[in-house]
């Protein structure tokens, strides 16, 4: 997953057209730069890489003073078929940094309410596999091992870390309503 390309056209699904600075500005009106580590760069990296697979057009030049020339970029029929499918990814989590989910849902504008719940629902469903899984594991280990004492103390600030996400999602979709007009 690529979340350079998810934000950025995310940012021109909402905007409808835009430059790289103006999707920095989006990014930052959603305050979305305060939770993840995307730079500059990888924005106007993926506006490159994006108008390469034909997901985004050039619609325009523009110049002001004496600033250089702005591109404004405007998102393809392509260009939506590929946030649908990174967005949905998102929905499902990006874990380990945990933000999936909500850059999803801060960047949807066609996701109907009942689309999200679903997509909630394998979330969560995704996070019990990742609590099976790291039962299962401690279950394999001899419990008075070294092992066993290292790996569940680690085990159990995961649980914590995605015991914290779920409720997050649980709560999201109970506020969707007032969630879906950021």
């Amino acid at each position: 997953m690529n979340i350079a390309e998810l934000v950025v056209l995310g940012a021109l699904e909402n905007l409808g057209q835009g430059s790289g600075y103006d999707i920095t500005k989006e990014l930052s009106r959603k305050k979305i730069d305060r939770w993840t580590d995307i730079k500059k760069g990888s924005i106007y990296h993926a506006l490159r890489q994006l108008k390469k697979e034909g997901a985004i057009r050039e619609v325009k030049h523009t110049r002001v003073g004496r600033y250089p020339d702005k591109t404004i970029f405007q998102i393809t029929a392509k260009g939506k078929v590929l946030f649908d499918s990174l967005q949905e990814q998102a929905f499902l989590g990006l874990f380990p940094h945990f933000y999936g989910f909500k850059i999803a849902l801060k960047f949807n504008t066609r996701r109907s309410a009942g689309e999200i719940k679903k997509l909630a629902e394998r979330a969560i469903d995704a996070i019990d596999q990742q609590f099976k899984a790291m039962d299962d594991h401690l279950s394999s280990l001899d419990k008075s091992s070294m092992l066993y004492k290292t790996d569940s103390f680690f085990i159990k600030h995961e649980k914590m870390l995605f015991g914290a996400e779920k409720e997050w999602i649980r709560d999201a979709v109970k506020n969707l309503s007032m969630l879906q007009r950021t």
